[in-house]
C-alpha cells in the first residue's frame, strides 16, 4: 500500500485532501478531513504529499486537519512476558483450560485495524508450548516458550491480512506442577477458525482473561482431555485376564455394565454453543462421536446410545456413514418409547 498513519493525502479523483488517521484494511484507509469528518477511501485513489522530495513538493498542499493520533499503529506492547490472570478468574475457575484470543486494538470498529494474539493458561499447571502454523503442503514452526499457572502471553500482534497466517495450527504443551496426583502426558491440538467468524461484531464477546472484546477459542481442556483421554490406564479386558491400554473417555458417558449414553446436541457438549458456527458445530459433533466410539471399542463396551436429535437429519446421516465404514457393529433405531427417532444404538459385537 505504501501509505501509513499520519500521512498528509491529497485525492486524485476529486478536490482537497487530509490526514491518515487509521489503515482499515489492505486496499482502504480512513482520512480526516477539513471540519473534523472522518471517510474511507481507496488507497489507490490518494497521493501522499508531505514535502519529502521534489515530486512531493510539487502537488502539496495544507489541510486544515490535526496531526494524526498514533494509537491504531502497532506499538511495543508492555505484555512481553506472562501475565498473571486476575485473581477472580482463577478461583473461580471451574475446569483447567487453555485458550487462544484475538482482541482487536479498535473497540469501537472491531472488524477492522491490528489484532493481539494472546495465549491464555488457566489451569494450575506451568506449560511448555511449542506453535505451528499449517502452510501449503507443510507446517512451520511460530513461537515456542512457556507458560506459568494462571497466565496469559502476548504471542503476536497481526493485521487483518495476516489472519489466514493464525486460524490454522497446531499448538502443544508439556505439563509441569510440584506435586499432582497424575503426570499429564503430552498433549497435541490441530485448530482451525473459520476466517469469516472475524468480520462479524457479534463473535466478538466480553473475554474475563483480557481486556476488551475478543474471540476466543478454547485449544485443551485438562482435566477432561488430559485425566480422561491422554492419560492411559490398564484395565482388565472384559474377553480374557489381558491387560490393555484403554482410552477411557467414554466413562463420562457410562450408564450401565459395559453401556453408554452420549447426546450429541451441541448445548451438552460445550460450555458457549453460541460461538460456533453451523459448519463448527457439526465438525465438532462428529469429532466427539468418533471419539466415543474409538473409546467405547477399545474399552469394551457392547452398546452405546448416540443421541442426534431430529432436526434436518444431517447429523444422523455423518453418523450413519462413519458407522458403515466400520467392522464388527451392529447399528439400530433406538427404542423409540424412550428416544422417539433422535437416537441410534450401536452395539460392539467384537467385545462380547
Amino acid at each position: 500500500m505504501g501509505i501509513k498513519v499520519g500521512d498528509k493525502v491529497k485525492f486524485l479523483n476529486a478536490t482537497g485532501g487530509g490526514v491518515v488517521r487509521k489503515i482499515i484494511d489492505s486496499r482502504l484507509v480512513s482520512v480526516a478531513i477539513e471540519g473534523g469528518f472522518e471517510i474511507p477511501v481507496q488507497a489507490s485513489e490518494l497521493l501522499v504529499i508531505d514535502p519529502v522530495d521534489a515530486g512531493s513538493k510539487f502537488f502539496y498542499e495544507s489541510f486544515d486537519v490535526p496531526d494524526a493520533p498514533e494509537a491504531n499503529a502497532p506499538s511495543e506492547h508492555p505484555e512481553d512476558s506472562p501475565v498473571d490472570l486476575p485473581k477472580n478468574v482463577i478461583n473461580s475457575r471451574r475446569s483447567e483450560d487453555i485458550f487462544i484470543v484475538f482482541v482487536p486494538h479498535d473497540q469501537k470498529w472491531m472488524i477492522t485495524g491490528h489484532l493481539d494474539v494472546f495465549l491464555v493458561n488457566n489451569t494450575s499447571f506451568d506449560v511448555l508450548y511449542n506453535h505451528f502454523r499449517k502452510d501449503e503442503g507443510f507446517w512451520s514452526g511460530v513461537d515456542y516458550g512457556s507458560l506459568g499457572a494462571g497466565t496469559r502471553l502476548l504471542i503476536a500482534t497481526i493485521h487483518r491480512d495476516e489472519l489466514p497466517l493464525w486460524t490454522d495450527g497446531c499448538l502443544q504443551f508439556l505439563f509441569h506442577k510440584q506435586t499432582c496426583n497424575e503426570v499429564p502426558p503430552p498433549f497435541h491440538a490441530d485448530f482451525s477458525i473459520t476466517g469469516k467468524k472475524f468480520y462479524s461484531e457479534q463473535n466478538y464477546r466480553d473475554s474475563i482473561y483480557t481486556a476488551g472484546k475478543g474471540i476466543v477459542v478454547k485449544i485443551a481442556t485438562i482435566s477432561l482431555e488430559t485425566e480422561e483421554k491422554n492419560v492411559r490406564k490398564p484395565v482388565s479386558h472384559p474377553a480374557g485376564n489381558e491387560i490393555v491400554n484403554s482410552d477411557n473417555f467414554i466413562l463420562r458417558h457410562k450408564t450401565g455394565d459395559r453401556e453408554a449414553e452420549v447426546d450429541l446436541h451441541i448445548h451438552e457438549l460445550v460450555d458457549d454453543p453460541a460461538s460456533f458456527e453451523k459448519v463448527e458445530i457439526l465438525e465438532y459433533q462428529k469429532n466427539y462421536f468418533v471419539r466415543c466410539l474409538e473409546s467405547a471399542i477399545a474399552g469394551g463396551f457392547l452398546k452405546v446410545t448416540f443421541i442426534h436429535g431430529i432436526g434436518n437429519g444431517v447429523l444422523k446421516e455423518v453418523l450413519l456413514d462413519i458407522l458403515k465404514k466400520q467392522e464388527g457393529i451392529e447399528v439400530f433405531d433406538a427404542p423409540m418409547q424412550k428416544y422417539g427417532v433422535g437416537a441410534i444404538e450401536v452395539q460392539i459385537r467384537h467385545n462380547r
